[in-house]
């Protein structure tokens, strides 16, 4: 054991003489030992976060015809814009239907600081995404609106607006930040303040639908109105329209069914979330398997750069381990030295590349976090573990093995001629 200790602290001061040879192939394997940490902590991450600001928002999505994902995506997670709108007595048929255990309206078209101002009822504040889970938004402060032009606002919203209860403010059209002079006349008083919920709807200003139509009622019938989208409320001159709606059927059997129902229906469609989430995931995956394959081609670069610089340590110091053979070290403590060099670089490699891949993992997730409200959680993926410090360490088993072999059969006096 004293003579392995003796050997590796030989192989260490090596490695601290050749600093600037060491640091390159160093570099190369942290790097590829990055690429796999970074590209699978955020895949993970992105996954169970997108899954967790899914979950309490239901089996089904209704909105306007069109693509599902686009539907999905705009009503559970806020991205993108809404396809179009339906009429509001499609809400009123769910919430008559016994398939039916909760209908969620939501109608948009209006923000505030670019927070969007989302019209819904009293049934918003019961989804949970379990019937036996807590409620998923509940209040912080204050009270629920009760009334027209109260707000409710979410926890991210509140503290990016600095809004407080009792405070008033103004809502502009659309659904992105726009021109000053682009708000409505009336002002809305905040009553509440939710809790975190952990999705996308933590951003969101809530007031009631009525709040919403009466906002767009003067404009219904112009082009301008960015509330009916695709111009379905100019139309069809009916100001109760919603953007979608959240449905929770009794059971999966139900859900089937309606389903079916409004996939032979010309005027709405009906999408599973679950369903186009997952072809959501399929297109992370395929990400996720190049970023995978680039990660395996840096490491295949790096067993052939810590080849290069054992071999290249080794015919640098021929004299030097001459020397070292010729004073009585073992021949098999010669070619140690340069093995443990080369393992010594590896696992150097893996320690920076753990530190490379899970800070650039943080960072992308905190951006992703505050460019879209969507909890990214980053945590240490442990099933990757082993494979990422058995690999670097073989890497360097193999890119030394060579040279420690070429050490081990070098010939003395060959080694001190030179």
């Amino acid at each position: 054991m004293s003579t392995i200790l003796y050997d590796l602290d030989l192989a260490w001061r090596g490695v601290r003489a050749r600093l600037v040879q060491t640091l390159i192939p160093l570099m190369v394997v942290a790097l590829g030992v990055a690429v796999a940490v970074a590209t699978l902590a955020l895949g993970d991450g992105v996954r169970r976060g997108i899954i967790q600001a899914s979950d309490p928002f239901g089996v089904l999505v209704v909105g306007a015809k069109g693509d599902g994902q686009q539907l999905v995506l705009n009503s559970v997670l806020l991205q993108g814009l809404p396809l179009g709108t339906i009429p509001a007595s499609i809400y009123d048929e769910l919430t008559a239907d016994p398939r039916v255990r909760l209908a969620v309206p939501l109608a948009k078209g209006d923000n505030i600081g670019g927070a969007p101002v989302i019209g819904t009822d009293e049934a918003f504040f019961q989804l949970r995404p379990s019937l036996n889970a807590p409620l998923a938004f509940r209040l912080s402060a204050g009270r629920l609106f009760d009334a027209d032009f109260e707000a409710v606002l979410g926890s991210i919203a509140a503290e990016g607006l600095g809004l407080q209860i009792g405070d008033q403010f103004q809502a502009q059209h659309g659904f992105e930040r726009g021109i000053e002079d682009d708000t409505h006349d009336e002002a809305y008083t905040v009553v509440g303040i939710l809790h975190p919920s952990g999705t996308a709807y933590d951003s969101a200003v809530y007031v009631t639908t009525h709040t919403v139509w009466d906002a767009h009622a003067e404009e219904e019938g112009g082009a301008a109105n960015p509330f009916t989208i695709t111009g379905l409320g100019a139309q069809t001159g009916d100001p109760e329209r919603l953007t979608s709606l959240l449905v929770q059927p009794v059971g999966f059997a139900e859900a089937n069914t309606i389903w079916q129902t409004f996939y032979t229906r010309t005027d709405a469609q009906a999408a599973f979330p679950g369903q186009e989430l997952g072809r959501l995931f399929d297109l992370f995956g395929q990400v996720q398997t190049l970023l995978t394959a680039v990660g395996w081609l840096v490491l295949a670069i790096a067993l052939a750069v810590v080849f290069l610089s054992a071999y290249g340590a080794a015919l640098h110091r021929r004299r030097d381990l001459a020397v070292m053979r010729s004073l009585g070290a073992p021949r098999r403590t010669v070619a140690r030295v340069l093995l443990f060099e080369a393992l010594l670089v590896s696992l150097g490699g893996a320690l920076l590349g753990r530190l490379l891949g899970y800070g650039a993992a943080l960072l992308v997730g905190a951006a992703v976090t505050e460019g879209a409200a969507i909890p990214v959680p980053v945590e240490v993926v442990w099933s990757l573990e082993p494979l990422l410090w058995v690999l670097p360490l073989a890497l360097g088993g193999l890119g030394g093995l060579i040279p420690a072999w070429m050490a081990y059969r070098a010939d003395v006096v060959e080694g001190l001629a030179g």
